[in-house]
């Protein structure tokens, strides 16, 4: 699995990732492996970029993309058969895991440190088990959670697995009042962009590069079942199972914002 991910890493330092704490977490370790630098977010729906770059030079960082131009890396269930990117990496699809209870527990930061080999602090480690309530995972679904803790074998994950860490991960993070990402999709496009600009600027805890974000788009969503989410499979940039067989997708087609 490791040569796989940093297979998919080296497609691109120009990287989109999801704007939240995942998302921010993983973008501080690329910057801190290889340097790359955020050049854009994808918050399900709304994609956001800065001048001159185009999506199909980047690479989605926490972000599943289900298109043949996107390259990305990212832990949603899926299904087996896509349209995802030959060079993409879904830890779910690598081993085939078709059953939602038995998928990725970790955040996605938590593949990267992996496949890298990240020297992280034990603020780094908070975050990343606040990330996608990972810490939250160990209690729920512990059988799954030690499975995978085994293959992806790391100082970060055994912190999470050999620690006794829910209120030390609530207390630092409590000043993000149980939330996991920043800016409110229901902004309109020019509060929406100039917000996600300040969050950027001002998460400096994370310590990462930016680049200025001038762009966003909307695309079409739904929740629909499986066998509309493979009938319709082409015509969607992006997905990920939610549960029991319901699919949340966005679709090719931008909406008016």
């Amino acid at each position: 699995m490791k040569s796989e991910i940093l297979a998919t890493l080296d497609y691109s330092k120009k990287i989109i990732v999801s704007p939240d704490i995942d998302g921010f977490m993983s973008a501080k370790l690329l910057w801190e492996y290889n340097g790359s630098t955020v050049v854009g977010t994808y918050d399900k729906n709304i994609l956001c970029l800065s001048d001159g770059v185009d999506p199909a030079d980047c690479l989605f960082v926490d972000c599943d993309m289900n298109t043949p131009q996107y390259v990305s890396i990212g832990n949603h269930m899926r299904l087996m058969e896509d349209n995802i990117h030959i060079e993409s990496f879904n830890p779910n699809t690598h081993y085939k895991v078709k059953q939602y209870t038995q998928k990725f527990p970790f955040a996605t930061c938590f593949l990267l440190a992996f496949a890298i080999e990240s020297q992280t602090t034990i603020s780094d480690n908070l975050r990343m088990a606040y990330a996608d309530s990972t810490y939250k995972n160990k209690v729920d679904y512990a059988e799954n959670m030690q499975h995978w803790s085994m293959l992806l074998d790391c100082p970060q994950t055994q912190f999470v697995m050999n620690n006794d860490i829910h209120t030390s991960v609530e207390n630092h993070m409590a000043q993000y009042e149980g939330k996991q990402g920043f800016v409110s999709r229901r902004l309109g496009h020019d509060k929406y962009l100039a917000q996600m600009n300040e969050t950027l600027k001002q998460e400096c805890v994370w310590n990462f590069s930016i680049s200025e974000l001038t762009r966003a788009y909307k695309y079409q969503t739904g929740i629909i079942d499986k066998t509309t989410c493979i009938r319709y499979n082409k015509d969607i940039i992006s997905y990920a199972e939610v549960y029991g067989g319901e699919y949340s997708v966005t679709y090719k087609d931008q909406v008016e914002w």
